[in-house]
């Protein structure tokens, strides 16, 4: 054993550099994570220089469109209202009632002489950007303008009346008129830097995009954490993984990608000028706090949520929403208390740091680190707070890591009970050799899962002890709790109740289980390995894991590697291998570290015989101080590996012994199988036998063999029978053999089932058929759909069917996916948001509608400190003269000024002044220019009114004029985010998302499969039109409702002012183009149901050109599509470009069939399936742009046919190309070169195959139940006889309790007994089966066997079956051919495949006492010398015979009699060789005649241990 030490540093460094080698081996999903992120940044624009701008004089202003009215009406108003209209720009009537309706109208409220309310409309005065918004500049360069809103008071009146209604109120007060100096004062907007030129839209857009920048980054942490973690991260953790570890790799690797990407950004804003005043380490520390901070959140949804998707989806959203609702402190709409306690969403915190930032770029505070002076003291805070988030997140990480329950649940542990062990004779003693070395103790183990509506009990009080030294099997049905133990035994899940030691070392004590868990090396029922790994590095990467030295990894890698023969797949990316390449991969993570505990949970599943033996050898040479427990479905695998067997059944132990134990209590006895020809007599016979042994029993009958049930008591008269049945050769019985009974036999009597049909292990039967005439009956009527009572239907019912049948398929899916349709409804929800939080800051900024415009808005008071964003005003002296007169007049006023000359600044190029007077003219003409700080929004009508005041003050006035700001009802512009709009097209998107869940039912394999069965192409896609069209269509006018809703409640605005935003030229787009369509629909046709003919027309063309593609890409069909009227076409036949070699004398017969096949004109002659020459080649994905394409060959020009009534089974090795050969004959795979044909149907019956494929090809969200009237209706089956056809399936093979669960919850034996009668459903004429029984317990097997059996017995159908189970091809095949490495090897019957490849005897020897394995030995070469010994277990020898060695066979058995008395033998066994050995067999011809060393195999054989006599 490898002395181990668990490091956190090696743990951490192996984990980090698979997470780097998954992000450059999958480039795909890499490159467009970091493609989305790049471009986000690109979207920032840069902004221009916007120099001083000159807006032009006051009286420029003209709208004829303007109605001024006014209130109250005295002597005095009218007579101000009759001098304004002396202005040059009023020349318009002006009513005299103030009409609030109109929403063209300037109102004018007095409430003294000196003291007015001007108002007017939002979209013509007033704009909606408020002096709260002190983030932007308001203006933005429209290439040949300059757009700002402050300008709107200038341009679009409210400054004209301003000045009009001052200069009449000075006129009437002064007598002096100065409506000229007034009207004409220019207005300038002054200069603003390059660094904060930017819009209200821009500003918003920037941060908006700093938000999500980080999103497709946290949907990319979401998935993979959570996908890992669900996966592997208990598994790696029953290895010995520390949680630090997993969490750190994870952590440190996207820690160096924010870090790269926030420099990346900062260095982007900076350049750009979008932020220049901040110092850029500050955007650096901003950003990399906010990534790790999204990081953190990352791994606490990926502990909250279990659903990977899910989990990057509401990280995705929790990321927008809580970063969108930060602009509230953008605009200062809420307490800061409520913003300190929401800033613990870092989102929310980040937005709020960037509004800092645009605050100090606004401000020009500049902060730079590490200097803490000025205002670094603002972001040293938002820091803390990121920081604090992050680690706030990680704490909750690790505790909800810990409190949460797993799919293990929680641990409940008993006290120590230690009762009466077995009082019953159930269950053996243990040896005595074997007292005190108790490994591992169970005690009333057991174990509830959370079901509806009550809970499973998966173990029910198991008691048990496994001892070191002994290799135990755990066996029982599918469910029966075997994978439950193993998992607890490993610490990947927890008892309910109950305890459980390991080298006494209770499961529950935390700390010494880790210690423990370096010794114990456990293999689940799944494979574990990371696909995007070579086989070499997951080992290397599982050896660290658990704790191997450096120094020794890769040693222990390659001895690994060698022990399970995969050298030639070492450096294979995990994804590409095999299904029982990838099973050896699990188990020699399992060996990594020579654990003194092995627990394997069906170890050698879907590996083939001699992969198995590998495997058997391997785990027998560790037995020695070592503890060996595994479960198993394979009987022979128990019975050969397994000292001890437990029988497991319903969560309860029912048995448990050694293998002579068990068959003596629930055996049968012996099997002696006699092979006879058309002479024999069978009564005669059996008269023989039962005069020597009288309750001997016929237990099957078929026409090359007899087997008789011998009792255990009667071997004493075995000799006789064997000398009297040498003497029947005249009687027609060739030969004969004898073996004992088989663990699959017990298995059935433990279980109470009756072993009818069930082949000997080792000389099993060809077509056997039983004597029980009901189950016979039974199992005739199941797999067939009712061949009497169904009736010939046309093309047309045919297709309705179908169509209703898919329409149906789409509705369940949608009704299953119920999270689907909310989250659908959740993200139509989303785009109103903005729209209502938009309204409320609206409504809350403008919730006080008449506002004073005072110089205290903007400038510092005579005796006021300096106060930010006040300022002084800046007075520009360009009168050459002195203006002390006019400075008084704005002293009086209380306003701190400034002065300056001309010549030294003009006043509109400073802009840390919020406004500045430009004095132009003499003392006694002066003339006003006003230059305004494009940030204050009311600066221009605030100038205007000092300037007026101060000339009321020149003519020694004391009196100020006042002007009030206040506004119409309020009609709210749709501005910066339309919700309705961006409502409605979302809405129009979600129309391809609806109709592609073909997608799913093409990753699934489902559409291929209902291809297969028969479905037309059209009948597909027409069907789910029918379901998804009216569901869009319901969305859609959903949507138009809530848009037309919205619309009412907030009229559109009008389309004369500019839009204030960019999506507000978009909407008025938009608009237009909708209007000019509807008008153009109008003038051409008169109709306005033209859009529906659109409609069917784009849908016609879209039906057309999925009929293209379904005719060039699409696979055969099985019929002629009525709608798509393609035709079910025979495949091309390409010429293969290799000539058959050498090949055996049967497989060149087959081709030549095959041939003769493919032109024979007599349709009795023609095989229900041909296929000839087939060679297929799989072209692999270059390793880099400059590699080229390796070729890989799967299949090396075989032919053969399917003939009727016939089963014919392909076997072969792991990649040997067996599932390639079954997917060219469906036409889901098209061959390389070759063609298939299968024979076409005389009159109009249902033409389809039946196919059961190696992966369970299902809709995880349907019931089986759903699955059968499914297919059922494909196949053309009326509701009588699918109703009928599916409940006998369903009771042949049990499926009543499971029929009503969904898919995904159904465990695998039950998915592929529902896949089987999927196949069998609806009486196709072929059926197709790619390894049906894997994963099936002995129970399962035997219903399908039955089934295949009864399909082909008296019909003129057939059977093409692919196996790793030589028993299952003995008990069902007619036929076999033996693939080896993409080539036919031998094809032919079972029993002449024996008498050519297998002439030999095997004899086998199970050995009762481990020491007595030498002198059986001697006594076996000393009886027998020319017999070689081919395999030795601890307890078990086998031996081949030649045929002369063992003639007479009375002799040899009588000789083999006299040893098992002599050595007490537990049992042997002798008989022809079976067909598993005859595959062994070959793959030794393999390794000694160097098959063509250019095919790409993936198994190397060796060749079994062998004695030479």
């Amino acid at each position: 054993m490898i002395k181990k030490k668990i490091s956190v540093y090696q743990q951490t460094q192996a984990l980090l550099y698979k997470n780097f080698l998954k992000k450059w081996r999958m480039k795909k999903e890499s490159l467009s994570v970091w493609v989305t992120m790049s471009i986000f940044p690109y979207l920032v624009n840069e902004n221009h220089h916007l120099p001083p701008h000159v807006l032009g004089r006051v009286d420029e202003f003209n709208d004829s469109d303007l109605v001024v009215a006014y209130t109250p009406v005295t002597n005095m108003t009218q007579k101000i209202i009759d001098k304004m209209s002396s202005a040059s720009f009023m020349k318009e009537m002006m009513d005299t009632v103030l009409l609030e309706s109109h929403h063209e109208m300037v109102g004018i409220v007095f409430n003294d002489t000196f003291s007015y309310q001007l108002k007017l409309n939002w979209a013509y005065g007033l704009s909606i950007a408020e002096e709260h918004s002190e983030y932007s500049e308001h203006c933005w360069d429209m290439r040949d303008d300059i757009f700002c809103y402050m300008t709107r008071y200038w341009q679009n009146g409210f400054v004209a009346f301003q000045t009009a209604i001052n200069a009449a109120i000075i006129e009437l007060t002064t007598n002096h008129s100065v409506m000229e100096t007034l009207t004409s004062v220019t207005g300038i907007n002054m200069r603003m830097p390059s660094f904060i030129s930017k819009g209200e839209v821009i500003n918003t857009w920037f941060i908006f995009i700093c938000i999500v920048y980080f999103s497709p980054f946290v949907y990319s942490t979401s998935l993979n954490v959570t996908k890992e973690r669900k996966k592997c991260k208990k598994l790696m953790a029953v290895m010995g993984l520390r949680e630090s570890a997993f969490w750190l790799s994870w952590g440190l690797m996207y820690a160096v990608f924010v870090f790269i990407l926030s420099i990346a950004m900062a260095l982007i804003i900076t350049l750009s000028k979008t932020v220049v005043i901040v110092g850029f380490l500050v955007i650096v520390t901003l950003f990399v706090l906010y990534g790790l901070s999204l990081i953190a959140l990352a791994f606490l949804l990926s502990v909250l949520i279990k659903k990977p998707v899910l989990t990057s989806l509401v990280g995705f959203l929790f990321t927008t929403f809580w970063g969108c609702l930060g602009f509230t402190v953008l605009y200062r709409q809420l307490p800061s208390s409520l913003g300190w306690i929401l800033s613990l969403f870092s989102p929310f915190a980040f937005t709020a740091g960037m509004a800092q930032i645009s605050r100090m770029d606004y401000y020009l505070m500049g902060v730079t680190f590490p200097d803490p002076s000025g205002e670094s003291h603002v972001m040293m805070v938002t820091f803390f707070i990121l920081a604090l988030d992050a680690l706030l997140y990680l704490i909750l990480m690790l505790y909800f890591e810990r409190a949460l329950p797993d799919e293990g649940g929680h641990p409940f542990f008993e006290d120590e009970i230690n009762p009466e062990h077995y009082p019953d004779d159930s269950f053996e003693p243990v040896p005595l050799e074997f007292h005190g070395k108790e490994a591992i103790r169970i005690r009333n183990i057991r174990k509830e899962y959370d079901g509806k509506p009550e809970n499973v009990e998966a173990l029910q009080g198991i008691f048990l002890d496994i001892y070191e030294g002994q290799v135990t099997a755990i066996l029982g049905h599918n469910g029966a709790g075997k994978s439950t133990l193993l998992n607890i035994l490993s610490g990947l899940s927890v008892p309910t109740k109950g305890s459980a030691t390991i080298y006494n070392t209770q499961l529950s004590e935390i700390t010494n289980m880790e210690e423990t868990r370096m010794n114990i090396g456990f293999c689940p029922q799944f494979n574990i390995q990371f696909d995007f790994l070579t086989v070499r590095v997951n080992l290397r990467l599982f050896a660290k894991i658990k704790g191997i030295q450096s120094k020794e990894v890769e040693q222990e890698v390659k001895r690994v590697i060698m022990e399970l023969d995969i050298q030639n797949t070492q450096d294979v990316i995990a994804k590409k291998l095999t299904g029982g390449q990838k099973r050896k991969l699990t188990l020699g993570i399992a060996l990594l570290g020579d654990p003194q505990v092995l627990l394997l949970d069906e170890p050698t599943t879907g590996l083939d015989p001699f992969s198995k033996h590998q495997v058997w050898n391997l785990l027998k040479e560790r037995k020695t101080n070592r503890v060996i427990l595994f479960s198993t479905q394979i009987m022979d695998e128990a019975d050969i590996l397994a000292d001890r067997k437990v029988f497991l059944s319903n969560g309860k132990l029912k048995c448990a012994g050694s293998s002579l134990f068990l068959k003596q209590k629930w055996g049968i006895g012996y099997h002696l199988s006699l092979h006879r020809n058309e002479m024999c007599n069978l009564e005669r016979i059996t008269s023989l036998i039962r005069r020597h042994v009288p309750d001997a029993k016929l237990r099957a009958e078929s026409e090359e063999k007899l087997v008789y049930l011998l009792p255990l008591e009667r071997t004493n008269k075995f000799p006789d029978l064997y000398r009297d049945l040498e003497k029947c050769s005249n009687q027609g019985i060739m030969n004969y053999d004898v073996s004992m009974t088989t663990l699959n036999e017990v298995f059935l009597n433990l279980e109470g089932k009756s072993t009818i049909d069930e082949p000997d292990d080792r000389a099993d039967l060809l077509e056997t058929h039983t004597r029980d005439a009901g189950t016979e009956s039974e199992m005739q009527q199941a797999p067939c759909s009712l061949p009497g009572l169904r009736k010939a239907i046309s093309t047309r019912t045919l297709w309705r069917r179908q169509v209703c049948a898919m329409a149906r398929l789409r509705f369940l899916k949608l009704r299953h996916e119920r999270k689907l349709l909310l989250s659908l409804l959740l993200l139509l929800g989303i785009p109103l948001i903005p729209t209502i939080f938009v309204k409320i800051v609206v409504a809350l900024s403008h919730s006080t509608h008449c506002r004073e415009l005072s110089s205290s808005m903007y400038f510092l008071s005579l005796e006021q400190p300096s106060q930010t964003p006040l300022t002084s005003l800046l007075v520009i002296n360009n009168t050459g003269s002195n203006i002390e007169d006019f400075m008084q007049a704005l002293k009086r006023q209380d306003i701190l000024l400034e002065v300056d000359d001309f010549r030294n600044r003009n006043g509109s190029d400073d802009p840390s002044y919020n406004g500045a007077i430009i004095v132009s003219g003499d003392r006694k003409d002066y003339r006003f220019s006003v230059a305004c700080n494009t940030k204050r929004m009311t600066c221009f009508p605030v100038l205007m009114g000092i300037v007026s005041n101060a000339l009321l003050g020149i003519f020694n006035f004391t009196e100020l004029i006042k002007t009030e700001r206040i506004t119409f009802p309020f009609v709210m512009e749709f501005g910066f985010v339309n919700g309705p709009l961006f409502l409605l097209v979302l809405a129009n998107c979600l129309s391809p998302y609806i109709g592609m869940s073909s997608l799913s039912d093409r990753k699934q394999k489902t559409q291929s499969q209902l291809w297969i069965s028969g479905l037309c192409p059209s009948a597909y896609w027409i069907g789910q039109a029918l379901v998804d069209i009216p569901l869009y269509c319901s969305i859609l006018l959903s949507v138009l409702q809530i848009v037309i809703i919205c619309c009412w409640l907030s009229p559109p605005p009008k389309l004369h002012p500019p839009p204030a935003t960019c999506c507000g030229w978009l909407l008025c787009i938009f608009e237009c183009l909708f209007v000019c369509f509807m008008e153009l629909s109008r003038s051409y046709t008169g109709d306005i149901f033209i859009l529906e003919e659109f409609s069917i027309t784009f849908s016609i063309i879209f039906l057309f050109v999925i009929r293209c593609l379904e005719m060039k890409y699409g696979q055969k069909t099985m019929r002629k599509d009525p709608v798509f009227r393609i035709s079910s076409r025979s495949r091309e036949n390409h010429p293969n470009p290799e000539e058959p070699e050498e090949e055996d004398e049967n497989v060149q017969a087959e081709r030549a069939r095959t041939a003769n096949a493919l032109t024979t004109l007599n349709p009795d002659e023609k095989p229900l399936v041909v296929a000839s020459c087939l060679h297929k080649e799989y072209k692999e994905k270059k390793e880099h742009c400059f590699s080229t394409r390796k070729k890989k060959i799967a299949i090396r020009n075989i032919s053969f046919c399917i003939n009727k009534g016939e089963v014919l089974g392909l076997l072969g090795h792991n990649g040997a190309g067996k599932s390639t050969s079954i997917k060219m004959v469906t036409g889901d795979t098209k061959p390389t070169a070759g063609t298939v044909r299968d024979k076409q149907p005389e009159d109009d019956t249902v033409k389809f195959l039946g196919y059961c494929p190696q992966e369970n090809s299902l809709w995880p969200g349907l019931t089986g139940k759903d699955h059968l009237e499914l297919y059922a209706a494909v196949k053309g089956m009326s509701k009588q006889e699918s109703a009928l056809s599916t409940s006998r399936l369903v009771e042949a093979f049990k499926l009543q309790e499971q029929l009503k669960v969904p898919v995904k919850d159904l465990p695998q034996e039950v998915k592929r007994k529902l896949c089987f009668a999927l196949s069998v459903l609806g009486d196709p004429s072929v059926v197709l089966l790619d390894e049906p029984s894997t994963g099936v317990d002995p129970e399962g097997q035997q219903q399908m066997w039955q089934a295949i059996q009864t399909i082909v017995k008296n019909t003129e159908k057939g059977v093409l079956l692919t196996t790793h189970s030589m028993a299952e091809a003995e008990a069902v095949c007619d036929r076999v051919a033996i693939m080896v490495s993409g080539k036919l090897r031998c094809i032919g019957s079972i029993q002449n495949l024996k008498s050519k490849f297998g002439k030999d005897y095997i004899l086998e020897v199970k050995i009762k006492d481990p020491t007595q394995v030498e002198p059986v030995h001697t006594e076996i070469l000393k009886l027998f010398p020319q017999a070689a010994r081919q395999e030795r277990y601890s307890s078990m020898m086998a031996y081949k015979l030649p045929v002369e060695a063992v003639r007479p066979l009375s002799q040899a058995f009588f000789k083999l009699e006299a040893v098992k008395q002599t050595f007490d033998l537990e049992e042997y066994s002798l008989s022809q060789a079976t067909l598993e050995q005859v595959f062994l067999e070959l793959s030794k011809e393999q390794e000694l005649g160097n098959l063509d060393d250019e095919v790409d195999t993936t198994v190397r054989w060796k060749l079994l241990p062998q004695e030479e006599p």
